[in-house]
């Protein structure tokens, strides 16, 4: 099997395994932290992704899409019900002018490079909530870590394939990816110190 497939299907199991917990987490956690306009934009730039795959002979894509994108839709059903009108209203807006639009004029690559652009875009409410608030509730930095190494896969798999475009879309993600992973961390570590700071018998409880 050539080092690409092999890739590729790497990452469409561990970015299925990625959205799964996620999903599961909203589940059992609640929503508080998740941002409903990223994950909007995550389930409506799969079809994006789906058709290019299918463009593109790309059985991994294709296969990586089909596989999260159930649990996608899970989670979004799981978050607030005007939240979530709200996010698919403005994630429908935002991918047709970032990436329909200019593939119909310019062909798939100006796509998928506004699709990079986006995939940046998707990120930012989740960084502002982390930054205009003290603690990561809701963001799993384990899942969002799953995610990196999924992009990281998908980034390889593009290269390898020669498909430059969607690999520069990827390394846009992975960039997003990681200073979520980074500001999750320390907010979890602030919440910590916080807790410990107003109640000091616990930290003698844990030692």
């Amino acid at each position: 099997m050539p080092l690409a497939t092999l890739v590729g299907w790497g990452g469409v199991s561990v970015g299925a395994a990625t959205t799964i917990a996620q999903a599961f987490r909203v589940r059992q956690q609640g929503a508080d932290g998740v941002n409903a306009t990223t994950w909007s934009l995550f389930t409506l730039m799969s079809a994006f992704w789906l058709s290019y795959g299918i463009s593109a002979g790309s059985s991994e894509v294709v296969a990586g899409t089909l596989l999260g994108l159930p649990f996608l839709v899970r989670l979004l059903m799981l978050l607030d019900a005007a939240e979530r009108r709200r996010g698919l209203a403005r994630g429908a807006v935002a991918i047709f002018v970032t990436t329909w639009l200019p593939a119909a004029l310019f062909g798939w690559n100006a796509g998928l490079l506004g699709l990079g652009v986006l995939m940046v875009a998707t990120r930012m409410p989740q960084l502002v909530e982390l930054v205009r608030v003290r603690h990561a509730r809701g963001v799993s930095t384990a899942s969002w870590l799953l995610g990196s190494l999924s992009v990281s896969m998908w980034l390889c798999y593009y290269a390898a394939s020669s498909m430059t475009a969607a690999a520069a879309s990827m390394g846009l993600a992975l960039v997003a990816n990681l200073a979520i992973v980074a500001l999750a961390l320390y907010r979890h570590r602030t919440a910590r110190i916080d807790a410990v700071a107003a109640h000091p018998g616990a930290a003698f409880a844990l030692a």
